[in-house]
């Protein structure tokens, strides 16, 4: 697989995610683990409460979506994650639900005070398999430039700026 630098990154890019299946088991073993409330762990309470049934941790859901968008991204030269933008949920997740994610690399900016680096975001849009909308969010990273060609160093400081004739 080929790196792909910040230069090689197009404002609206689409990332190409594989749909998530989110089963029973993996809601209540995530939140089990990470969140548990009663809608998440325990199917009877879950009947009980305000969703009428068992439904993802909205932090299983990201955590999910954010593998696949992570292996979606390929061999980008991603430096370090830099922040998130606000996620926004506008529905549940249930056992069985399919999402789909559609990804896409938005505000590109190279860097002015750290040259070779730029900056790049991936807004993210879930549905779920009846195209309700599932949860919104963002990431940013700070993305590694192409290299420059490496060139030999004769002794002249100067020739390591300029391409041999």
């Amino acid at each position: 697989m080929v790196k792909k630098y910040f230069e090689d990154i197009s404002e609206g890019e689409r990332l190409m995610c594989a749909p998530v299946v989110i089963t029973r088991e993996e809601i209540i073993e995530f939140a089990t683990r990470y969140d548990p409330q009663p809608f998440h762990t325990h199917e009877k309470d879950a009947e009980e409460s305000f969703f009428g049934g068992l439904i993802a941790s909205s932090l299983h859901t990201l955590s999910a979506c954010t593998r696949t968008v992570v292996d979606a991204q390929g061999d980008v030269a991603i430096v370090s994650g830099v922040g998130m933008d606000e996620v926004k949920m506008f529905n549940p997740v249930r056992p069985g639900d399919v999402l789909s994610i559609d990804a896409r690399w938005a505000d590109l900016k190279r860097s002015q005070s750290k040259p070779g680096f730029g900056f790049a975001g991936i807004r993210c849009r879930v549905t779920n398999q009846k195209g309700d909308p599932v949860i919104e969010y963002g990431y940013r990273y700070m993305l590694a430039c192409r290299p420059r060609k490496s060139r030999p160093f004769w002794g002249d400081p100067q020739a390591a700026d300029h391409e041999a004739t």
